[in-house]
């Protein structure tokens, strides 16, 4: 995944982990990670994946194997030691060290599922994300990526059944992301010299990824400019992020479809305090009266540790300034999520849960995004990948529901088979609930390869009712 603004948690703007997460640089994170070794010095039991209080040297090549190189890479090799190349101080006085690291991912699956709604659908279907970095310096780089074989949500596929069978390419030049990001005081030295001041500001533009509420209240990639203020210390807090958005195009509305002539506003905002991190965002769309027309988005959250515990509240809510529509509606959606790994196991718990009144919907969701539920579980989460969707619904308008599983690390992480129990229950008489069960395996192969197989079995209470899925898919990173 990649993009240009992001604000959830503790994240930087710009998506700098990108290469660093395909390609070695591997860290266990978790939202409360911050402050898990001051609550663990006051637990009685230590879990077996809490941070340790004693320093550990960082782990060699003989421990954590060799690099794997990005499949091209031009100037200073990503994430390598050695001597930097010389630098070039251009006509600003900034000075630059470029390089160019070409990288991506390969996916293939062979994927089915059955329900009531028609008859067995099978296929072979694939997707090739292909990305060109230019690497300036820490803090200014281009991004350009393009996939291939899919246009949105339309994919190169073979259907083996389930009608219309036979091969369909979507092959094409899709650009889906090309963006700028740069530090003005880094691009300008000479007027902030002292650094730090109020030219501090990251700046993205272009077509990039805006998430907000960790893709609950914004997921799209659009056509837009940023600017963030970091490092904002208030009485209270011990660093602040204040992030302003504007976009003009590739603006999908709340039911993930494009909306040609609308305008996004935004205003998100992060805040750490010695044990909380607090997120409130601002979304306004400027959309076309009597289609889906203007509305606006709220989304306040707090992340935090509780002993054992790792903990995120999130309150959302949208109002449509010109009718109720599918894209903009009237709603409040409420979600919790909690995860554990208990004494002496490396294995996680972990239990979520969701409440919606009335039709919340999301500022922007990306037609491949599916609804804002899709982190509560594998049962709510679609593939993302052809034709195999979310199991239980996702949108989250007048539901109650959750997910609870169990994820376990067979023998390292290389290794890993998570269970889930899920449910939803309508509270209005629409034929939005269900209950279902899923699983999910996944094994590294490789350095670059990734073999993952997931199933289900669910009923629904719409016309789909009961029904299974089954897939299995290699990923090959580069």
């Amino acid at each position: 995944m990649t993009g240009g603004m992001k604000n959830s948690g503790n994240r930087a703007m710009g998506h700098r982990w990108t290469l660093a997460a395909l390609f070695g640089a591997t860290a266990l994170t978790s939202p409360m990670g911050a402050w898990a070794a001051e609550d663990m010095e006051s637990s009685p039991e230590k879990s077996k994946a809490a941070l340790s209080d004693t320093y550990i040297p960082m782990a060699g090549p003989d421990v954590v194997g060799q690099r794997t190189a990005p499949i091209v890479e031009i100037g200073n090799p990503f994430l390598a030691t050695g001597r930097l190349s010389e630098p070039v101080e251009i006509f600003t006085g900034a000075v630059w060290t470029p390089s160019i690291q070409i990288f991506g991912s390969y996916r293939a699956a062979i994927q089915g599922v059955d329900d009531e709604r028609a008859k067995p659908y099978v296929e072979l279907v694939n997707r090739l994300n292909l990305f060109g970095n230019l690497q300036l310096s820490g803090t200014e780089r281009i991004l350009v990526g393009f996939t291939p074989l899919n246009d949105g949500g339309k994919f190169t596929r073979y259907v083996v059944a389930g009608g219309d069978e036979g091969f369909h390419s979507e092959h094409g030049a899709h650009l889906t992301t090309a963006f700028a990001e740069f530090q003005v005081d880094q691009v300008f030295p000479f007027l902030d010299p002292w650094g730090g001041g109020f030219l501090d500001l990251n700046v993205a533009a272009g077509r990039q990824l805006i998430e907000a509420q960790d893709g609950m209240l914004v997921n799209d990639t659009m056509d837009s400019v940023g600017v963030a203020k970091n490092s904002i210390q208030l009485p209270g807090n011990i660093h602040g992020r204040v992030t302003g958005i504007m976009a003009w195009n590739e603006v999908n509305r709340g039911n993930n479809l494009l909306d040609g002539d609308a305008l996004f506003y935004g205003l998100f905002t992060s805040w750490d305090t010695f044990k909380t991190t607090y997120d409130l965002d601002f979304a306004y769309v400027d959309g076309q009266a009597g289609r889906v027309g203007d509305s606006i988005h709220v989304g306040l959250s707090a992340t935090r540790r509780f002993g054992l515990w790792n903990a995120a509240g999130r309150i959302m809510g949208s109002t449509a300034l010109d009718g109720d529509s599918a894209g903009a509606d009237d709603g409040v959606l409420s979600y919790v999520e909690t995860s554990t790994s208990f004494p002496g196991d490396e294995n996680i718990f972990y239990a979520n849960g969701f409440w919606g009144i009335g039709s919340f919907t999301s500022a922007s969701r990306a037609d491949t995004a599916g609804g804002p539920l899709g982190r509560t579980g594998i049962l709510f989460n679609s593939a993302d990948l052809g034709a195999y969707g979310a199991p239980l619904d996702n949108r989250g308008q007048n539901v109650v529901g959750g997910a609870v599983g169990y994820q376990m690390f067979l023998g390292g992480v290389d290794q890993q088979l998570t269970f889930e129990l899920g449910g939803v229950a309508d509270t209005v008489g629409d034929d939005r609930g269900g209950v279902g069960f899923g699983a999910s395996y996944s094994r590294k192969l490789t350095d670059r390869v990734v073999f993952r197989a997931d199933s289900y079995v669910a009923h629904n209470e719409d016309d789909r009712g009961t029904g299974y899925g089954l897939r299995s898919e290699i990923q090959v990173i580069f």
